[in-house]
Formats: structure tokens, C-alpha cells, sequence
């Protein structure tokens, strides 16, 4: 007899901490999954795009809606004047260019997934005939749900100018970049 009330007490205790432990780990889940608490904070490294061989960037999204997010971004790159020698001697030595990035766009989707559209532009520190360069952009990014995740992106910037090396007159514009970052 005292032997089974022992069971019997033991197996409640057991079933009560169930209890809890699902409680505790669906609630869990649920603020995790909520799209209202997802990180709008990153830091990113872009490689190509922007009118950067690379660029450090920080972006702040603002959240317009479950699946609407605009997105603001401002950042300090790199490129090089582009120059390109057919057996005529060398080129000049080439003018090295600071760049700032920045971009406002409006992203489209649900929970991780993003399609981006929007326009960015950049200003070049440096001698160059067209110191700010405006592009449209369209592209794919993924956003973590959780702080402290990585979050991606590939866009595609269609070129501002008919003339010079893929859309401008003194730099290289890559049509195509890529983003990895953390969001907080």
C-alpha cells in the first residue's frame, strides 16, 4: 500500500513538471516564432554591389506589417578607378575611392524569405567625373527570426548609365552583390 501511493504521488509530480515544461517550451516557441519580436538591426559586409568592391554596412528595418518591413541601410566602402590596357603601356596609376552606400527599399514576404525593391544610391570620395551614382534594386534577402543570426541577401542593380565600364564612367559597377551580416 505505501509502496503504490508512492508511485501514485511520484507520477503526478512527474505529469505537474510535464505540464509545466510543455507550457514553458510552447510559450517559448510562440516568441520565437512571432514575427513582431524578429531582430531590425544588422551588420553586413557587402562584397560587389553598391558601387563597392566591399563595403561595411549597417541597416535599421522598420516593421510596416506581418509581411512588410522597410528597410534603411548607410555604409563605408571601397572601390578603384577602372582601367583596362591592350598592349598601348600601362594605365595611369588607378585613383582609389571611398564609398557610402545607403539605400531605402521595401521587402515583401513571410517569415525569413524577403523579396526587396527600392532604390540606393552612392557617393565617391575621390576624382571622379560623377561623384554620386542613384540605381534601382531588386533582390532576395533571408532574415533570421532570432537576435544573433545570420542574415543574407542577393541583389541586382540594374545600371544607371549607358556609358563607361557597366554603368559609370570612372569605377567598375558591379550589376550583382552579396550580402552576410548579423541581425540584433
Amino acid at each position: 500500500m505505501y509502496f503504490s501511493k508512492l508511485i501514485l504521488v511520484s507520477l503526478l509530480c512527474f505529469f505537474a513538471i510535464e505540464i509545466k515544461a510543455q507550457e514553458k517550451s510552447i510559450s517559448q516557441i510562440e516568441k520565437i516564432q512571432s514575427v513582431e519580436d524578429r531582430p531590425l538591426n544588422n551588420i553586413s559586409l557587402n562584397l560587389l554591389g553598391d558601387a563597392s568592391y566591399i563595403s561595411i554596412n549597417y541597416e535599421k528595418q522598420y516593421l510596416v506589417g506581418k509581411s512588410y518591413i522597410l528597410s534603411t541601410k548607410l555604409g563605408l566602402g571601397y572601390n578603384q578607378e577602372f582601367c583596362i590596357s591592350f598592349g598601348t603601356g600601362s594605365c595611369s596609376p588607378v585613383e582609389d575611392y571611398l564609398t557610402i552606400p545607403h539605400h531605402f527599399t521595401a521587402n515583401i514576404g513571410k517569415r525569413r524569405s524577403f523579396f526587396e525593391f527600392g532604390l540606393g544610391g552612392t557617393i565617391l570620395y575621390g576624382e571622379t567625373s560623377e561623384p554620386y551614382i542613384l540605381y534601382p534594386i531588386i533582390g532576395y534577402r533571408f532574415l533570421p527570426m532570432q537576435s544573433n543570426k545570420i542574415n543574407f541577401r542577393l541583389y541586382f542593380l540594374p545600371p544607371p548609365y549607358a556609358d563607361g565600364p557597366s554603368g559609370h564612367p570612372d569605377i567598375l559597377f558591379s550589376i550583382v552583390g552579396v550580402s552576410l551580416g548579423i541581425s540584433f
